[in-house]
Formats: structure tokens, sequence, C-alpha cells
């Protein structure tokens, strides 16, 4: 019988980012590639007469919790109670660009479905909690369009990311951020189709040009961002991205030693913000 089930839900970034239209539903269509890096949140899932939570960030308990909005999603799918004991541990940053809340969704959703022995298909109810829950789903590197969903998955090399997220709570983030999006900033997805293609053939170099639509109005919604761009690049980052809608900002390296090298001089100089030294993964093998 099973006892207890660990899950890693892994933190993604958004190597780039267009937006290119809202649709008359509300929604926007993107197009982006995601990657996971094993900056993890760890998830315990075990057996209870009813459904619990446990999480260390009190700010983020509740019912609305994604963790809780997977649980009763899989449960009515299963025609089961939702009883289980979770208990999550927070390491992602939180409304940081990093898509955390999504891939702790993830992780409940691949996990409890070990618990309660459901075999059917994940993806449709992943695409009910959010846009970047389907791609979580399973991680690794993948070229997305429509809302996020639409994935095709790419093989990469690994790569070695440094990031610097800055102490910003903006409440209602990335409604505010899509609301300062001027229609001008909208692109077609071509240069990041391309850039997927350049990825795909171990050309990781084309990073340094890769877009993200937010970055022109980041500094509107994050006063003092260009200080932490700045510090990326005085301690030696070649390019820096902008992760999701922000705050988090990144740059990546092929070599661990010269990113352990930035990450250890930010460290030093930034005391106002987090730094992370993560690797790319692979992602998740799911039962389908």
């Amino acid at each position: 019988m099973i006892e207890t089930i660990r899950e890693r839900a892994e933190a993604k970034l958004n190597l780039t980012l267009e937006v290119v239209r809202r649709r008359a539903d509300g929604y926007h269509e993107i197009a982006t590639v995601f990657q996971t890096i094993d900056l993890v949140d760890e998830i315990a899932m075990g057996r209870a007469q009813t459904l619990s939570l446990e999480i260390d960030d009190a700010a983020l308990d509740g019912p609305d919790n994604l963790v809780v909005r997977a649980a009763h999603a899989l449960a009515s799918r299963a025609g089961a109670e939702p009883a289980a004991r979770i208990e999550v541990r927070k390491r992602i940053p939180v409304a940081a660009g990093l898509g955390g809340g999504s891939a702790d969704a993830a992780a409940a959703l691949r996990g409890l479905a070990r618990l309660w022995a459901y075999r059917g298909a994940l993806d449709d109810l992943a695409r009910g909690l959010g846009a970047d829950v389907p791609f979580l789903l399973r991680g690794g590197t993948a070229l997305a369009r429509g809302t996020g969903d639409a994935l095709n998955r790419i093989q990469t090399p690994s790569l070695w990311m440094v990031g610097v997220t800055p102490h910003y709570r903006v409440p209602h983030k990335t409604a505010r951020a899509y609301g300062l999006l001027a229609t001008g900033a909208h692109t077609s997805g071509r240069q990041t189709e391309e850039i997927a293609r350049e990825l795909a053939h171990g050309r990781t170099d084309a990073l340094k040009d890769a877009p993200n639509a937010f970055e022109t109005i980041a500094d509107e919604l994050f006063p003092g961002l260009p200080a932490f761009r700045a510090a990326l690049l005085r301690a030696g980052a070649r390019w820096t991205r902008l992760s999701g809608a922000g705050p988090t900002l990144f740059t990546g390296f092929d070599d661990a030693a010269e990113a352990q090298t930035i990450a250890s001089r930010l460290t030093a100089v930034i005391p106002e913000a987090r730094i992370f030294l993560a690797r790319t993964t692979e992602g998740f093998v799911t039962a389908e």
C-alpha cells in the first residue's frame, strides 16, 4: 500500500516570451520557450480521511491555493472523495515569474494520480488550473504557443542559470503587466520559433537575443529593476532576461564554475534580492 508520495515541483523560466495577441475572451496568445530548472518546492501526499494542506508560507494557505484546486479537480474527474494529506515546502520565490504555484499544482496532479490510482490523462485538468500547468506536468524544454498549452517539446543542452529575484510584491501582477502592455508590443512569435530551432541544434548563444515582451513595461511595474540588471552585468553576465512577467531576472552559462562565480558575486552585493543558481532539467515521465 502506498503510504506517502513525494513530488518535486520544478520552477520554470521563460527563455523567450512574445505576446502575440489578445483574444476576444480576454486571454492572450503567446509564443515562449519554457524551461524547467532544479529550483524546487517539495510536496508530500499521503492517505487521509479528508483533504488537508500544510504549507510553510501562511500567505499561501487557503481554498484558492492551486494545490487544493488541483486535488478537487482530480477527485471530481476520478469520481472519488478529495481525501489526502498534502504538505508543501516552498523554495521557489512567490509571484516571481518562476511558476511556483503552477509547478505545485502540476506536482499535486502527478502525485495524487498515483495516490488515488487514477490512470487517465491529466492535461485537460492542468489546462483548467493555469496557463503554465500543462507544461509543468512534464517540464523539460518546450516551445509553447496558444495560451501556453500548445506544446512542442525539444531537446537542448544543459545550462546553468543564475537568477536574481528582487523582493517585490505587486498585487495582481500578471493582470497589471498585461494591462500595461501596449498593442505595439505584440509580435508574431517567429523570433521565438527561430530561437527554439537554434536551441534544438545546441546553439545556446541564441539566448542573448531572446525577447520578452514584458521587458517594455517591467521598469514601470517594478521600480528600481534596472539596478538589478546592471548588477548582473557587472558580475559578469553576458546577457540578462526577465522570466515571465517578472520580477526575476536571469542569465545562463554552459560552465558550472563560471555560473557559481557570478552567483557568489551577486550574493555579496545584492542582499535585497534572492540569488539562486540552478541547472536546467529534462522533466518528468508521467503515466498516461
